[in-house]
């Protein structure tokens, strides 16, 4: 009758080793895989907020456009004021208007939009009238650029009016050369946001519906 022995074998060391450093490896490029679709996901969620921020911001901008009228206003120190107004403001641009619709006790409503570097802003006051410079409320609007970022230097408003040769396209409001109540309203707002690694884009609003 024959014997045969069993020998029980393991894994050498080194295979231990070379098992643990091919792990090693695939758990790194599995990581780096799921940090890359996580990376993704996080600017996609980031740009998809940015474009929902801005599609809330147009419509409300639009719809102040749309209820502009044309009346006679004063600032704090009693001039008269047009009700379409587009003044520096430091290193920015406010478009000031004169709106209708605003709701509660105050019906007319002096409104103002800003383009900062980052975005924009909207500025009310309780009245038409300037009359207290305190009684201003800012609320921040769409952030449409990232961390570091800054819009460029593109962004404005425009102005689109009707003349003789047909429509232009003008930078100011009043126009330097305007008569006073010749000018009073244009016929829309361009507004153009420079967003980086995107370029100018730009929507053309109209005014006094």
């Amino acid at each position: 009758m024959i014997h045969r022995s069993r020998r029980t074998r393991g894994f050498t060391l080194l295979e231990m080793l070379v098992a643990m450093a091919v792990f090693a490896i695939m758990s790194m490029v599995a990581y780096q895989g799921l940090r890359a679709v996580l990376d993704a996901d996080a600017v996609t969620r980031e740009q998809a907020q940015r474009l929902a921020d801005l599609q809330v911001t147009l419509s409300v901008l639009e719809r102040d456009l749309a209820q502009v009228i044309d009346v006679a206003v004063r600032d704090e120190y009693g001039d008269s004021l047009p009700p379409l107004r587009l003044r520096a403001g430091g290193d920015t641009e406010l478009l000031e208007l004169v709106r209708a619709g605003a709701g509660g006790d105050q019906r007319i409503r002096r409104t103002a939009w800003r383009i900062t570097e980052r975005g924009l802003e909207r500025e009310m006051w309780p009245g038409i009238d300037i009359v207290d410079t305190e009684a201003m409320r800012v609320r921040p609007f769409a952030e449409l650029v990232g961390t570091e970022q800054v819009l460029g230097l593109d962004s404005g408003f425009f102005f689109i009016i009707r003349t003789e040769e047909g429509l232009q396209r003008v930078e100011s409001w009043p126009p330097a050369d305007a008569d006073g109540e010749g000018a009073s309203l244009p016929l829309a707002v361009e507004l153009v946001l420079d967003l980086p690694g995107v370029g100018p884009v730009r929507r053309l609003m109209a005014v006094g519906l």
